[in-house]
């Protein structure tokens, strides 16, 4: 029997918080599940503790094993997990973070059901060391996201493309929360594989663009961990992450056929590109910062490239 939903989870060297995120998935009210957790060459000592924290799961629970020596990273192995999944939907969360509701997966399989949809997801909130520190991730684009309330449901609302522009014009539609149908990630491409960083704000553009129905659910389901920890994100220099950053929404622009979010994607690069014109300012690279800032100008006019330019 072909599960319903599958959880797909990329991991590397976060045993303990991995083991929290797997108890938060074991706890879940929706029992038709599997868990696909996808190993991107952990140390030996990582290895060593699944055998405990697989004692207290059952057989939905499967481990997966990077057995070659190319480049691994999040994309490639969400979309190993992806490819293992048997699912009709599929949920993913990063290793460090966490759901703080039971009915996630319940609430996203029957509302996408009953409504036609084919992309869902939930407010969250960011935490560090048990405390919350921003209790509202997506507060800026709330109006925009809960303007379509469904009939008959309790914060669950239909998200038009407007809304969801409101949404990633500054925020990514995080992984944390995201319930997809598999037809639609084919659709959208999977994730790109060709960068490092900034993977899912080029995903949160294709998928946009290609999902036939979107749902918001209001509650806060899912913890962004903010807290001080090993993470790929923190080995990467600010004009490093904007580079990816600008490659990513580059490789967006190219692939979305919506002419809004393309041009939301333009706006985007000119914003990274005012990056990588502060990084060279503070590196005594004046010409070069003129040049980034004259480009961002020239892609989105904005206040913020004027006084670059003229810096």
């Amino acid at each position: 029997m072909r599960p319903t939903i599958s959880v797909v989870i990329a991991t590397k060297n976060r045993a303990p918080a991995l083991k929290r995120l797997l108890a938060c998935i074991r706890d879940q009210d929706m029992a038709d599940l599997e868990c696909i957790v996808v190993d991107d060459g952990s140390s030996p000592d990582t290895l060593a503790a699944y055998n405990q924290i697989w004692i207290g799961l059952d057989e939905r629970f499967q481990l997966h094993l990077r057995q070659d020596r190319q480049p691994g990273g999040p994309s490639r192995m969400r979309n190993r997990g992806i490819a293992l999944a048997r699912g009709k939907y599929i949920a993913f969360c990063d290793d460090d973070d966490r759901w703080i509701r039971n009915d996630h997966l319940s609430t996203a399989v029957r509302v996408l059901e009953a409504n036609g949809g084919d992309l869902f997801f939930a407010a969250m909130q960011t935490a560090a060391l048990g405390e919350v520190k921003d209790p509202d991730l997506y507060a800026p684009a709330r109006a925009g996201l809960q303007r379509n309330p469904i009939a008959g449901e309790t914060g669950i609302f239909q998200v038009p493309v407007e809304g969801m522009i409101g949404l990633i014009r500054h925020r990514t539609l995080h992984t944390d929360t995201l319930v997809a149908a598999r037809t639609l990630l084919h659709e959208a491409g999977l994730y790109w594989e060709k960068t490092s960083l900034a993977e899912d704000r080029d995903f949160s553009f294709r998928l946009v663009d290609r999902a036939k129905r979107i749902l918001f659910r209001a509650d806060t389901v899912g913890e962004l961990d903010v807290s001080h920890h090993v993470s790929l994100y923190r080995t990467f220099a600010h004009e490093e992450k904007a580079l990816f950053a600008y490659l990513a929404t580059l490789h967006s622009e190219f692939e979305v056929r919506n002419p809004k979010l393309r041009r939301l994607a333009r706006a985007n690069r000119a914003w990274d590109l005012l990056d990588l014109t502060r990084a060279a300012l503070a590196d005594g690279r004046r010409q070069q910062a003129r040049q980034f800032a004259l480009e961002s100008l020239l892609l989105h006019p904005s206040f913020s490239a004027l006084r670059l330019l003229a810096a």
